[in-house]
């Protein structure tokens, strides 16, 4: 069935919020779809089109740019791309501009309901929050609470009548899996699993639409991790990077057998992991939260505060936990865990300056504040260390106890920088 078409009218002007002269209000942008500036994982980013290209930071409060969220892009039926310019945007914005939600009221309600004499229309994300929707997730169709009995032509074509009630119950939880927090699944990721478990959380993803990532990427929106029998997870760069990112990290053993027969996903606090294998609590949580406050400060992008690229960032927002520290590396390290180490301060907001000469001459200039500078010493030495076996950990922390009294920096550990991130908080500094 094709999306319903309406005469095209003159391009209703987006709103874009204000900002009062001499006042300490923010300009709040508003998606042309929703007429909403929330940012979450359900609506995705907020993506901004100039004449079908996509618009650079500095230029996004120019009269011309469109603002939406990718979420409401995805589902707008008659947007696709050619390459990398967007297409029907503005007819998209004209066509629903018309169209009152059936589930909140406001305009710019471009999706409807695929059966075609239905005159129901929603915005993507008011739909998502109705249970009895069902969904076809790759042709981007929906069924709405009245229609729901119906069947999508490829039930139609791939089920018989007698699995069509089961299919039936899988669609209809595809988009809607959301926990009661109002998180919508995109990528589940497992940490330290048995093979036994990864099948598990193969089939969970399966069953309820989600996507399952063997290796962590910024966009995993749940980890679900092995524990022992006091409940502590595996200290992994997943679960430091999934804590570093304010996702959701939960125990395999109850959280996901609790959802597979519930056959959605249930309130994940219960589940949460809250302790790890070298004794850090609460780290996941802490993470999450810190996440969250973050949020504010992604969607209210202007205002007083300090300048970046050419517009005023807030200040209100929580800072990342390594944020403006610089560290420098001394001694050896495994190749591999070094890269490690690198990525997990850059996620958390540091930055690394490999050249002993270069920190020192920005440290002694002012550039950089010895109080923000950290020598980093490995506590175990590598296998096939140039270095004999006698004392070299000793000798890495007098290295670098005799620069951080030449630049008047702080002296860690390795575990230092990863106990920080496990508790999400920055650690005493003892050595």
């Amino acid at each position: 069935m094709c999306p319903k078409k309406y005469p095209a009218k003159r391009l209703k002007k987006l709103k874009v919020g204000h900002l009062k002269s001499g006042s300490s209000d923010v300009k709040e942008i508003v998606c042309g779809f929703c007429q909403s500036s929330e940012l979450s994982m359900a609506t995705g980013p907020m993506l901004h089109y100039a004449n079908g290209k996509s618009v650079q930071l500095s230029n996004i409060f120019d009269s011309n740019v469109i603002h939406v969220h990718k979420k409401c892009i995805d589902w707008a039926p008659l947007i696709y791309y050619a390459g990398e310019t967007i297409i029907n945007l503005e007819k998209e914005l004209e066509r629903s501009g018309k169209l009152e939600c059936s589930s909140c009221g406001l305009k710019g309600a471009a999706l409807g309901c695929y059966m075609n004499q239905c005159r129901k229309t929603f915005h993507v994300l008011c739909a998502m929050k109705i249970l009895d929707c069902r969904w076809d997730l790759e042709n981007f169709s929906m069924f709405c609470p009245s229609h729901s009995s119906l069947r999508f032509p490829k039930e139609k074509s791939q089920f018989g009548e007698k699995n069509s009630k089961n299919n039936s119950k899988l669609t209809q939880m595809n988009l809607g899996v959301s926990s009661r927090k109002g998180v919508t699944i995109q990528v589940l990721c497992g940490s330290g699993l048995s093979t036994k478990e990864k099948f598990l959380l193969v089939k969970f993803g399966a069953t309820i639409g989600a996507s399952v990532s063997k290796y962590w990427n910024p966009n995993v929106t749940h980890l679900i991790t092995a524990t022992d029998v006091n409940g502590a997870c595996c200290r992994t760069i997943k679960v430091l990077m999934a804590i570093l990112h304010g996702c959701w990290i939960l125990k395999i053993d109850c959280g996901i057998n609790a959802c597979i027969e519930a056959l959605y996903l249930v309130d994940e606090e219960p589940y949460e992991v809250n302790l790890d294998n070298y004794g850090s609590r609460d780290g996941p949580k802490t993470g999450r939260l810190r996440s969250l406050d973050n949020d504010f400060s992604t969607k209210r992008i202007i205002g007083r505060g300090h300048e970046f690229g050419g517009l005023y960032i807030l200040d209100t927002e929580a800072p990342s936990l390594f944020k403006d520290l610089i560290f420098h590396f001394i001694g050896d390290f495994v190749p591999t865990y070094k890269i490690d180490l690198v990525d997990l301060i850059s996620a958390a907001g540091g930055f690394v300056l490999g050249c002993k000469n270069k920190l020192v001459a920005q440290v002694r200039d002012g550039r950089i504040a010895p109080a923000t500078a950290f020598l980093v010493y490995n506590l175990e030495p590598p296998q096939g260390s140039m270095l004999k076996e006698e004392g070299p950990v000793m000798l890495w922390k007098r290295e670098a106890e005799v620069l951080a009294a030449t630049i008047g920096s702080h002296v860690i550990s390795d575990r230092w920088i990863l106990d920080s991130i496990a508790a999400c908080r920055l650690q005493p500094f003892t050595v």
